[in-house]
């Protein structure tokens, strides 16, 4: 963004796309339909954005920043595997139900064509603190051997599972939904 531009007005803009883009997908997304529901004129859009494609690159990386600082923030990773395992899922159940929209819009757009270098890089830099931890969990033997990404994905990915299969059923997103894949989620982790 410029900076001569109106933060709070990007970031109107920034929250009428992440509406958008997950009431119509990325790709059916026109911009004339996120200056609506901003309720600005579409050319205002370009002062801000110069283009959809950087537009959904600055809504990604704010909402992939977000995500992490939920996750991660103030995390007692000292804690047994376990403990720490349990307060990061409990912290993803609630941002899930506080940023429904948007933990869709990361697990649906996480490798979107459009993404740039800087987006795939504050991806990867999350995806290595995850990854990091499944390490030392395993260097101390407290959950299983294995690829520590591919162990992240298939544990993500079961709540991904969930959450979309709530959406799609029309029923609210709660804590206990999320809450309900921790120990499944946990049961992969977990040495055998």
């Amino acid at each position: 963004m410029p900076p001569t531009v109106d933060i709070t007005q990007a970031e109107n803009l920034l929250d009428a796309a992440l509406t958008t883009f997950d009431a119509l997908g990325y790709s059916a997304t026109p911009v004339p339909a996120i200056a609506g529901r901003a309720g600005i004129a579409v050319g205002s859009v370009y002062r801000y954005f110069p283009s959809k494609e950087e537009l959904a690159n600055a809504l990604y990386r704010r909402e992939k920043q977000r995500l992490a600082n939920a996750l991660f923030a103030g995390l007692d990773v000292d804690a047994s595997a376990k403990a720490v395992f349990a307060q990061i899922w409990e912290r993803l159940a609630d941002f899930a139900v506080e940023h429904t929209e948007a933990l869709c819009f990361l697990e649906l757009h996480h490798h979107g064509a459009y993404l740039d270098a800087a987006s795939r890089d504050l991806a990867t830099s999350i995806d290595a603190q995850i990854t990091g931890l499944v390490r030392r969990w395993q260097k101390h033997g407290e959950i299983r051997a294995g690829d520590p990404l591919l162990l992240h994905v298939q544990v993500f990915g079961g709540f991904v599972a969930v959450l979309r299969q709530v959406r799609l059923r029309g029923e609210p997103v709660t804590r206990a939904v999320g809450m309900s894949t921790l120990e499944p989620a946990w049961g992969l982790l977990r040495r055998s």
